[in-house]
């Protein structure tokens, strides 16, 4: 089983890309930029196999070439811009353009390769308006998307689903809960960075965070995210053609604002006043309604845990090699 990651020097690519070498698979990066040398140090000391292929999605006949010559078999696509609004108002061809065509070139390369299984990595923003609602978002919930990100991605879902029946190809869907973790970064193609990023880089500065409003949302970590997604790859017959995946728990950043405050002491964080400019971010309404993981339960037997004690844990360890990725991405190629 070889892998490929289209968009794999992307925040989810990356964690996909760890956890398959952790479990001693061979992964393939693809990505119209190399992943930066300290990563490329971090995954050369884990126990599995790792190359990188740098190349535009949009080019099927290369994609095709790179597909065959390292013998993949399996492929997730992850490649998008996560467009803000600003972005989408200056540059709508090019969000389009990566996030559905290159769907359609990534589709057409692992037809013509014979791959055994394709899963595009869509998000739960294509439930748009349904998820500021009451009602549970199960897979077959309404789509309601406004945003062209959450556009493209149920877009992208609908381009699935046609292309396995014409095709015969296990073609699968994966909505993703609002991930957060180890890898993200500011890609240039990324411009909806987490609250918890962005309160971690406060707290690394010892500066005040003043958050917009305390959300709650299924904020899933991302190690635990690419888990599942990992063995919903591996999975020999999967029920449906699309998944919810999340840890299905509601939680706010100023929970992760809390932890941050107990470990560093020059810390702090609060609300931000009536007319007073937040310093961190937060896209969309206060609250979401959580992802219905029940299909994910019942293929795998679990779910990714919802335990911000460990989550943050882990975090502490990740921070002793994320200064130097962030610094590393910042310089550029």
């Amino acid at each position: 089983m070889v892998t490929m990651v289209v968009g794999g020097a992307g925040f989810i690519g990356l964690n996909i890309a760890e956890r398959l070498l952790n479990e001693e698979k061979t992964v393939v990066l693809f990505d119209i930029r190399p992943v930066s040398p300290p990563v490329a140090r971090y995954f050369n000391a884990l126990p599995g196999r790792w190359t990188e292929v740098t190349g535009d999605v949009l080019d099927t006949v290369a994609l095709c070439h790179s597909l065959r010559q390292a013998h993949v078999s399996h492929l997730f696509f992850g490649a998008a811009v996560t467009a803000g609004p600003q972005r989408e108002a200056q540059t709508p061809r090019r969000i389009i353009e990566t996030n559905l065509v290159g769907l359609a070139s990534a589709l057409e390369a692992a037809r013509d390769a014979g791959l055994e299984r394709v899963i595009n990595l869509s998000s739960g923003a294509a439930y748009g308006e349904t998820a500021h609602g009451t009602s549970p978002l199960h897979e077959d919930a309404l789509l309601e998307p406004i945003g062209l990100y959450p556009v493209t991605k149920a877009t992208s879902e609908r381009i699935v689903r046609r292309l396995a029946g014409l095709w015969s190809m296990n073609l699968v869907n994966v909505r993703l809960g609002p991930v957060f973790g180890p890898w993200e970064l500011d890609s240039g193609v990324r411009d909806l960075l987490t609250p918890q990023l962005q309160a971690t880089q406060l707290a690394l500065a010892s500066r005040e965070a003043i958050l917009m409003f305390d959300d709650h949302r299924d904020w899933t970590y991302s190690r635990d995210l690419a888990r599942a997604l990992v063995a919903l790859m591996a999975h020999s017959a999967l029920d449906h053609d699309v998944y919810n995946v999340s840890c299905g728990v509601s939680s706010s950043s100023s929970a992760w604002c809390e932890h941050l405050a107990a470990h560093f002491p020059g810390f702090s964080w609060r609300l931000a006043r009536d007319d007073e400019e937040p310093n961190v971010y937060q896209h969309g309404p206060p609250v979401r309604q959580s992802l219905v993981t029940e299909r994910l339960e019942a293929a795998l037997g679990w779910i990714p845990q919802a335990d911000s004690d460990a989550a943050f844990a882990d975090w502490l360890e990740w921070l002793e090699i994320a200064p130097a990725y962030w610094e590393a991405v910042a310089a550029g190629p």
